[in-house]
């Protein structure tokens, strides 16, 4: 009767060891996972996972034009760029398009523009198409139809903006 009552004791006793092993196996991958979580949680916070903190802004493109590095916005108010005559010959620029999404902007400004060789103007295109909210990474096609002023010629230079909005 001892032995079976020792037998039992040690039965009691090896079960609690086990599961206090395993109580401790799980805490230890616990504390782990919760470590893990917490700095997720913070790189996510710090705009890590967010592609537009890696968006780099370039204009690529825009035959004939330049556009130069900070020559162009992009806002809840619509796109905004500077173009650089770079033909060699006065052009009337006639319109200036935006596309975002899909969808292109329907209001430029000015509405048409002289500009003499390696001449600039600003064109504002907005209405038509919804703007990326600040902070978000955009991709812009950017449309410029013109006409030579000394032999009216038409041409038309296409171009591509990407960065992030402000």
């Amino acid at each position: 009767m001892i032995y079976i009552g020792a037998g039992i004791n040690y039965l009691l006793i090896s079960m609690k060891m086990k599961g206090q092993a395993a109580m401790e196996y799980l805490m230890t991958y616990g504390w782990a996972i919760l470590i893990v979580i917490i700095v997720a949680a913070a790189l996510w916070a710090l705009g890590v996972f967010n592609p537009a903190t890696w968006q780099q802004a370039s204009a690529t493109g825009f035959s004939g034009f330049q556009v130069p590095t900070g020559g162009w916005v992009v806002n809840s108010t619509g796109v905004h760029v500077l173009l650089k005559n770079s033909l060699g010959a006065t052009i009337n620029v006639t319109d200036v398009d935006a596309t975002i999404g899909g969808a292109t902007t329907t209001s430029t400004t000015p509405s048409y523009a002289v500009i003499a060789p390696n001449g600039q103007q600003w064109f504002t295109m907005s209405g038509g198409a919804t703007m990326p909210s600040s902070g978000t990474a955009y991709s812009v096609s950017v449309s410029v139809d013109y006409t030579y002023v000394d032999t009216g010629v038409a041409g038309t230079s296409t171009g591509t903006l990407t960065g992030t909005a402000v």
